[in-house]
């Protein structure tokens, strides 16, 4: 029968060597757990940003009069909220939302639009833009970038029953 006193200085290697395995690891479990979490980041304020356009254009061209006492797609106020809405937990201010308006072929007008000039057929344009930035990126010498996107829809003037 071994005796487990002889068994000891065995264990104190194995110990010893774990903990060396552990110490060049953690570094690189590390920085892989740490990539996945930015890249989680990077995909939620890309995916605020595309539905914060979307949004913004989608209430531009509803038909009929908002609750600010404008048609909905002159009001450019509520056209940002509903922007700004959408991306709960993305910080855009409205000098980021740009709210155009073309007819296809050429940009008509900036928000709020000149009385008359939209017609039935023109589109609206709600461009929002919003920054990345990684966590620790100034630590690591990484910049962080801007997500751009842009939303065209077709205006509707009127309802006709």
């Amino acid at each position: 029968m071994i005796k487990p006193v002889k068994l000891w200085p065995k264990l104190k290697k194995e110990n010893a060597q774990t903990m060396v395995e552990f110490a060049l690891v953690f570094p690189v479990v590390l920085l892989i757990t740490y990539g996945i979490i930015e890249f989680g980041r990077m995909l939620f304020i890309y995916q605020a940003v595309t539905s914060a356009a979307r949004e913004g254009a989608r209430y531009g061209v509803a038909a009929g009069v908002g609750p600010n006492g404008v048609v909905q797609y002159a009001d450019c106020k509520g056209i940002r909220d509903a922007a700004r809405r959408t991306a709960f937990l993305v910080l855009i201010p409205d000098s980021n939302i740009n709210i155009q308006y073309d007819n296809g072929s050429s940009i008509i007008s900036s928000c709020p639009p000149s009385t008359g000039l939209i017609k039935l057929g023109d589109r609206i344009i709600v461009t929002v833009n919003g920054r990345y930035d990684p966590v620790i990126g100034s630590f690591l010498g990484i910049g962080g970038f801007n997500i751009i996107k842009t939303n065209y829809r077709s205006i509707l003037l009127g309802i006709v029953q």
